[in-house]
């Protein structure tokens, strides 16, 4: 006999609402404090069985998103006339065309969205888009990989890696997974360990991306003879000498479940959740030298990632996908299907307007070149919404997975580091992901809150988006600079 879901999600719903203490050595205990709280009112621990684990992926998209206008204005002045001239990013402020970069405090819902991110139309209910954040200077041109998920002054490790060493009851094949793609400048890697120059190796190959996530899969294994509610008979039956015959009778239909777990626990293994089927991915190792191939292997490892979210086998992910300045060749098919302009050539140059032979060429060249980088986010977000939440499998992977959208580059033309694009996409169950009450999405504009302020305005330094969405994952950041509101429900 196995145990069923029901059950399996009723201990895994204990433990995250706190009514399991650790022993060690993977055994545990009622916690007695809990249990008196749910002898009284069990709508905490209804919460808790409804209730998934917060997981979250940081996605990297190299050498900008288009926020700035074409025909070199600063970013504070008004859209420009020609359309062809404008921003492809970040939302506009009422109407097209209207620039909402100098709109500090705007909040809105239904945003208006810009070529770019129109592309993400599919998600904008479950969508924020966020403006007015840079990095420690305007033009930090391309060191900025250095520091785009971690503190300004470099000292600490990136948020990613943070986030996974300091997860309370967190098991997992891996804390943080860090994979991607990068066919130049392989040392340009976003996700560190600590301080400095502590780069984190990256997978660049699916298939073993996929072994080294689930490296046996024959099952999970028992505490060793030792049942985990033992150690609480003593302390239960002291609860119920205090109780009235009302909470009395409370608690023990609670314990009636408990009971049966413990049987089922008894007779058999797990079985995995619904939503976990680990297969690898069509892939083949040469594909990862091949400009044509690098959308599917790139494919691939989305498709391995969201199976480990959907497993259990890791909560914490990033996924970088090229590297800032990177100058091979790609095969820019932005859809995958022949249905957009396709062409071979350099997403770096591309993002300057070197390629093309006139005006309206670069600018196509460099728009489509964007487009393919967002439609490889758009694969992965896919990945998270086929599959079901190992916690709560009526709901979709990515209602609790938050997936952070950002670059290394606010822009590739200039190199600048300034009006930076982030969306937060997902995680809208566990997170609390605040994006508004319309189901059409929210755009906020944070420079209100700045932290930095020079002739182009105010900012907020990205290192406080890390420690607002490490408070989500109930992990504090140890960066100095405080998180900022209004993006997470309870979080200040």
């Amino acid at each position: 006999m196995s145990i069923s879901l029901s059950r399996r999600r009723l201990l895994l719903g204990l433990a995250a609402a706190g009514g399991l203490g650790a022993l060690g050595a993977g055994a545990y205990y009622l916690n007695r404090a809990s249990l008196a709280r749910w002898a009284v009112d069990g709508r905490e621990l209804k919460g808790a069985l409804q209730g998934g684990k917060p997981k979250v992926v940081f996605v990297i998209l190299a050498d900008g998103l288009g926020t700035l206008n074409l025909n070199n204005s600063t970013p504070d002045q008004g859209a420009p006339s020609d359309p062809n001239d404008r921003q492809i990013w970040h939302p506009w402020d009422g109407e097209v065309g209207n620039n909402s970069y100098r709109s500090l405090g705007l909040d809105v819902e239904g945003p208006l969205l810009a070529m770019l991110s129109s592309e993400l139309e599919p998600y904008r209910s479950r969508s924020l888009y966020i403006r007015g954040t840079s990095l420690a200077c305007n033009y930090e041109a391309h060191s900025g990989w250095m520091s785009c998920l971690r503190d300004n002054n470099k000292a600490h490790a990136s948020i990613d890696h943070i986030i996974g060493q300091k997860l309370s009851n967190y098991s997992a094949t891996q804390k943080a997974v860090f994979c991607g793609h990068i066919t130049h400048n392989p040392t340009f890697r976003v996700s560190y360990s600590g301080a400095g120059t502590a780069i984190r190796d990256m997978q660049a190959n699916p298939h073993r991306l996929f072994a080294s996530l689930f490296p046996d899969q024959a099952g999970r294994s028992r505490s060793g003879g030792k049942h985990v509610f033992d150690p609480a008979l003593a302390d239960l039956r002291e609860l119920k000498e205090g109780m009235t015959a009302r909470e009395r009778q409370k608690l023990e239909s609670h314990l009636d479940a408990i009971e049966q777990v413990q049987n089922d626990l008894d007779s058999g293994p797990v079985e995995p959740s619904p939503g976990c089927d680990p297969a690898l991915p069509e892939f083949d190792e040469s594909w990862l030298d091949d400009h044509k191939r690098r959308a599917e292997v790139l494919a691939a490892t989305s498709s391995v990632l969201a199976t480990a979210l959907a497993c259990g086998a890791t909560r914490v992910a990033t996924f970088q996908v090229g590297a800032s300045s990177e100058n091979q060749a790609i095969y820019f098919d932005p859809y995958g299907d022949g249905s957009g302009p396709t062409f071979t050539d350099n997403a770096h140059e591309a993002a300057h307007h070197n390629r093309g032979s006139g005006p309206d060429e670069k600018r196509i060249m460099w728009q489509q070149s964007r487009v393919w980088y967002v439609n490889r986010l758009k694969t992965l977000l896919e990945d998270l919404a086929r599959h079901q939440d190992p916690d709560v499998p009526e709901d979709s992977l990515l209602d609790h997975t938050l997936v952070v959208v950002t670059s290394e580059l606010s822009d590739g033309r200039p190199e600048t580091s300034l009006d930076m694009p982030l969306v937060m996409i997902g995680g809208t169950r566990s997170h609390g992901l605040n994006v508004g009450n319309s189901n059409n999405g929210r755009f906020i504009h944070i420079g209100d809150q700045g932290d930095r302020t020079d002739w182009l305005g105010e900012h907020v330094s990205l290192e406080r988006i890390w420690t607002t969405v490490a408070k989500s994952m109930g992990v504090e950041s140890g960066y100095s600079l405080p998180p900022v509101s209004g993006i997470f429900s309870g979080v200040r």
